[in-house]
C-alpha cells in the first residue's frame, strides 16, 4: 500500500497530530518521525522545525527515506484575508515565497536574491481535501498562502502582503515544501488552521488552541484518508 507523509513545523501540532492519529512508533533520523497506518495507508509524520530551509530538507529527506506517494502540510497560519476567522482552514491552491531570501529555492542566472516564487499545490490532492472538507461541513477557503523567512510582527506588513501578493494567509513553511515536493515529484497539499489575523496577537492559550487546530486538522486528515 502506498506511504502517505505528513509534515509540521511545530512540535506541539506534530505531537498532538502524532497523539490524535495513534501514530505511536518513533523511527530514528535527523527529524522526529512518527509511523502508523492510517485508514488503509501507512503513514509517516515529521515534525521539520519551523522555517523554508528546514522545510525543504525535510521533504528532501522523506522522499528520498520513504517515497511516500502523496504528501500533506498541515499546521498554523495568521490570517491576510479579513474574512477568516479563528479556527478557519485555508486549503492552498498556490503558494507564494515573497520576502528577500529565495536562495533555498536556487537563482536563475543573473538573478538577485529579490523577488518571489509562486508555487502551485498538487491539484488532485487539494480538490480531494476541499471536497471532504465541505462533506465534513468545515468551514474551509481555497485560497493563497504566503510563506517568509519571518514571523510578521506589525499589522501594516500584513496588510501589504495581502495588497501586493493577494495572500490569504502568512507562515513561514508552505511555499519551500510545495517547492521541494514538486521538483521531487511528490504531490503535496498545503493545509493550514487560522490561528488570528496576522500582525495582531496570538490566541493568549496558545497550546489550547494548537490542541484544538490539531483536532481539527486531524480530523480532516484521517477522513482523507479513510475515503
Amino acid at each position: 500500500m502506498s506511504m502517505v507523509a505528513l509534515f509540521a513545523a511545530e512540535g506541539l501540532e506534530a505531537q498532538a497530530l502524532r497523539r490524535l492519529l495513534s501514530l505511536k512508533e518513533a523511527l530514528d533520523g535527523p527529524w522526529i518521525i512518527h509511523q502508523g497506518t492510517l485508514g488503509r495507508y501507512p503513514v509517516v509524520l515529521v515534525e521539520t522545525g519551523v522555517g523554508k530551509v528546514a522545510a525543504s530538507a525535510a521533504v528532501a529527506y522523506t522522499k528520498v527515506r520513504f517515497n511516500p506517494a502523496q504528501a500533506f502540510w498541515v499546521g498554523v497560519a495568521g490570517a491576510l484575508n479579513p474574512e477568516l476567522k479563528t479556527m478557519d482552514l485555508i486549503l492552498a491552491q498556490d503558494a507564494v515565497q515573497y520576502d528577500v531570501d529565495i536562495t533555498a529555492f536556487g537563482r536563475a542566472p543573473g538573478e538577485l536574491a529579490t523577488g518571489e516564487r509562486f508555487i502551485p499545490a498538487d491539484a488532485g490532492l487539494t480538490s480531494k481535501v476541499l471536497r471532504t472538507a465541505q462533506s465534513l461541513g468545515l468551514p474551509i477557503r481555497l485560497g493563497r498562502i504566503a510563506s517568509a523567512d519571518r514571523f510578521l510582527a506589525h499589522r501594516s506588513e500584513a496588510e501589504e502582503v495581502r495588497r501586493i501578493f493577494a495572500a490569504d494567509a502568512v507562515e513561514m513553511e508552505g511555499a519551500a515544501a510545495l517547492w521541494t515536493a514538486r521538483r521531487l515529484g511528490l504531490p503535496m497539499a498545503l493545509l493550514r488552521a487560522i490561528t488570528d489575523q496576522a500582525g495582531s496577537e496570538a490566541p493568549i492559550a496558545f497550546e489550547t488552541f494548537l490542541e484544538s487546530a490539531s483536532e481539527r486538522l486531524a480530523q480532516l486528515i484521517g477522513q482523507v484518508l479513510s475515503s
